[in-house]
């Protein structure tokens, strides 16, 4: 995959990350407390997962000792965290050669594991992770009824990109 579609699909992630957690916050929490915890406490998830993967790409600490945080930040939280998060990855992408996304790093996982990825397939780990849990995001959004977003490649493509 080229660098320029890295871009893209990293400037979909961002549109995608927001309008889910847009429509999470038209859930009210106080008519559905534990799916409106449950669909911030999975966001928080994508987002931490995000930042462990950025970390480890930079050869630096991450400081997490787990796939989510104690704490459960706030959507708004979320929204912002997430596009400071994602214009990071662009900008490191931006600055790359192509011959460094086949780059082996080696990082260790939370539980302690060893483990190495090639640069390019750590971020596509982070593209693809983030769908599987949107996706639940939005049957949860669904059954509390409030409308999930269409976040698909498509509409993303043919409406919001500029």
């Amino acid at each position: 995959m080229d660098k320029q579609t890295l871009i893209k699909l990293l400037a979909y992630k961002r549109w995608a990350d927001t309008a889910t957690l847009e429509a999470i916050k038209r859930i009210d929490p106080a008519s559905s407390a534990k799916e409106h915890h449950l669909m911030l406490r999975l966001m928080n998830h994508i987002y931490v997962v995000d930042r462990i993967f950025r970390a480890n790409m930079a050869g630096l600490p991450h400081g997490y000792q787990a796939l989510n945080t104690p704490e459960t930040p706030t959507a708004e939280a979320l929204i912002t965290a997430f596009r400071e998060s994602t214009d990071e990855y662009i900008a490191f992408i931006t600055t790359l050669s192509e011959d460094e996304f086949g780059k082996v790093i080696r990082f260790t996982f939370v539980d302690g594991g060893e483990g190495e990825m090639r640069l390019m397939d750590m971020v596509n780990h982070i593209l693809f992770h983030g769908t599987y849990h949107r996706g639940a995001v939005g049957w949860l959004i669904q059954s509390c009824g409030g409308v999930a977003p269409k976040d698909v490649l498509t509409v993303f493509l043919r409406d919001y990109q500029s």
